[in-house]
Parts: structure tokens; sequence; C-alpha cells
């Protein structure tokens, strides 16, 4: 293991990391290189900067780098698609909880050996991490972290914060291919891809924009003693809305996500037109054998239920949660196709499916 960090505390010459304290006045003098929609990051040349680096952080994070990653670590799924978006996948040489992954290409990079599983979340085998000699780990830390995330850096791997699940709309979410596009030097190749997608997403947003009809939606499942679903603000409350939808609980102010009783949430949606997202439910039949009350609802009486497993890896994962997030556009054409059929006659569905 010594051999291993003496080469990796070499590679420290390639970013070096600095914090500062985040006020929106720094947020303003960083909007450069074409941020459009994402607030939690900004590219300063060759500066790459994380204005909210977790939850709630009250100081920012700076990388400096002069030559792009040749290996890395990621660990998060929704780190994937980026570097399968820009060609990048062939620098990925390991991961946290492969077991998720729904990548066709990167499943096959695993099987020959070239990407290594290092861990799990939480529980990062530090050795085995050591062993790829990544140049830089990608990490997100939902506040609860930075004891393995300390360790890593003790051993003389530089990390990088992606805080790309605390944007608040799906288009800064995808946004961040940017980020990995600075961080690789392809910038030009990352801001065309978002171009695409944005420029998509915005001409089929605007097919619902002078729509009257909006047809009633809710979502989420219980979980013990509650009800978790979307708050108004949250990014997936703003996909139904795009889609021309009224999602019951859009007035709410909460960007996160809410905990209701079963009893509130009947209270409201028993007469909604669609229930959209029901977590790992695959059909009516199992969704009736989970809890009976689910059937008191109209969605459920008339079918109208889709979810978003239409794409599933070789293990379960869901697709969805991988590469959704960095192709809002094609979340956003399932959801007209779900609620205005008519605005998109020959739609194919790409991440949901109507439960049986």
């Amino acid at each position: 293991m010594n051999k291993c960090l003496l080469c990796l505390l070499t590679l420290l010459c390639l970013i070096s990391c600095k914090e500062k304290t985040t006020t929106e006045d720094t947020a303003k003098s960083h909007n450069s290189n074409n941020l459009s929609y994402a607030t939690k990051f900004a590219i300063d040349g060759t500066k790459l900067i994380v204005l909210e680096p977790w939850p709630g952080a009250l100081q920012s994070r700076t990388y400096e780098f002069e030559t792009p990653p040749k290996r890395i670590v990621v660990t998060s799924t929704t780190h994937l698609p980026y570097l399968e978006l820009l060609g990048l996948e062939d620098k990925l040489v390991g991961f946290v909880g492969t077991d998720y992954i729904t990548s066709e290409n990167i499943n096959k990079r695993l099987a020959k050996g070239t990407i290594k599983e290092v861990g799990t979340n939480g529980a990062i085998n530090l050795e085995l991490l050591l062993s790829c000699q990544p140049d830089v780990v990608i990490v997100f830390d939902m506040g609860n972290e930075s004891a393995t995330l300390d360790k890593i850096s003790a051993a003389g791997i530089p990390i990088i914060y992606n805080a790309d699940f605390l944007e608040n709309s799906a288009l800064g979410r995808a946004e961040w291919i940017k980020f990995f596009g600075a961080l690789f030097d392809v910038s030009d190749s990352a801001n065309a891809i978002f171009d695409q997608i944005a420029n998509r997403y915005n001409e089929l947003k605007s097919l619902t924009d002078n729509l009257i009809d909006k047809p009633k939606i809710f979502s989420g499942v219980m979980y013990g003693d509650a009800w978790f679903l979307p708050g108004g603000q949250n990014w997936s409350a703003q996909f139904l809305k795009d889609a021309g939808g009224t999602y019951i609980w859009g007035n709410d102010a909460t960007s996160g996500w809410l905990e209701v009783s079963f009893e509130a949430v009947l209270n409201k949606a028993r007469t909604a037109d669609f229930w959209i997202g029901v977590a790992s439910i695959n059909s009516l039949t199992e969704l009736a054998a989970q809890d009976l009350r689910y059937t008191y609802f109209e969605a459920y009486q008339k079918g109208n239920i889709f979810n978003y497993n239409k794409r599933l890896g070789p293990h379960g994962g869901f697709d969805f949660f991988e590469s959704a997030y960095a192709r809002p556009d094609l979340v956003l054409a399932d959801l007209i196709g779900i609620l205005h059929p008519e605005l998109l006659p020959d739609h194919e569905f790409y991440y949901f499916q109507k439960l049986p």
C-alpha cells in the first residue's frame, strides 16, 4: 500500500483545493462560461467552483486544474451518464455499489475488470480505492460522509465534490455535464450536448404552455407510517408542471421531500387523474397487496398509474435514477406522452410505463 500511496501523492499537483465562504456575490461573480440554469457550481477559467458542496454548506470548494485526470473514481450512478455522453467512460477505473449500475457499456467494463468495485457509499474500501490509482475521486455528500471522505483525502487522493443533486431545476441538474466538461478539458463538447438537451426540453415544454386542461397528479407511496412525495419546488414537481399537469402539492414551498400521512394524501388526491411514480412497485396487484388502501384512489381504479421502471439494469437498478438526471428532455417527453398523448402521438416511452 505504501508504494501505491507514494504514487498517488505525486498526483496532487493535478488538482488543488481551496475553501472560501459562499455568498450570493460570489456566485454572481463567477457566473461565467454560459451557465444558464445551474446554481451550485461555476467555472472561471481553469477554476471549477462548487458553491454548495453539501446541503447547507457555508464554504465553497475551488479546484484548479492544469492537466485533465486520466483515471477517476465516481461515487454515484448519476455521474455515469455525463461521462458516457462525453465519451469519457474509459477514464473510469472504480465505482462504489456497482449492483445499481444499469449502463450496458459500463457493465461490460466491469465484467472485463477495467472498472473495480471499491466498496459502498459510507463504507468505501480504502485499500481497493488505492489499488485503482485514481487521479481524483468525484464524491457527493449528503452531509454525513465527512469521515469517509477525510480518510480518502488523508490517503493523498484528491476529491472533488459534485452537488448536482442540490439543484432545484431539471435543466440545472443536467447542466452539470459542463462540470465534467471543464474538468476533462472538453467544455466545447459539453456545451454543445447540453444545448441540444435544453433546446429539446424547451421545445417540448412549449407544447404545454397554453393548455387549459391540466390533469391533477400525485406521486409517491407509503414508507412505514409516512407517505413520501416531492415538495412543490422539487425538481420532480417542475417536471409535472412543464408536462402540462397540476401537481396537487404544487403550491408547497418545499424543494426537498415531504412526509405526509395517508389520510392527508387521500383527502387531497382521491380524485386525482394520474398517479405517477410508485417506487419499486411493478403492478396494480402488487400495489394493492402492499396496502389495500391504495385502491381507494380513482387513479388506481381507472388504471392511471405510471412508474419509471421500464429500463432496469441486470441487478434491478433503475436507469431512471442513473441517466434521467442528465436527460430531462427524455423524462419530459414521457410525461407529456402520459398526460397529453395527443401532443406526441408517435411517442415511444423511454423511462415510464403504465402499471399492468
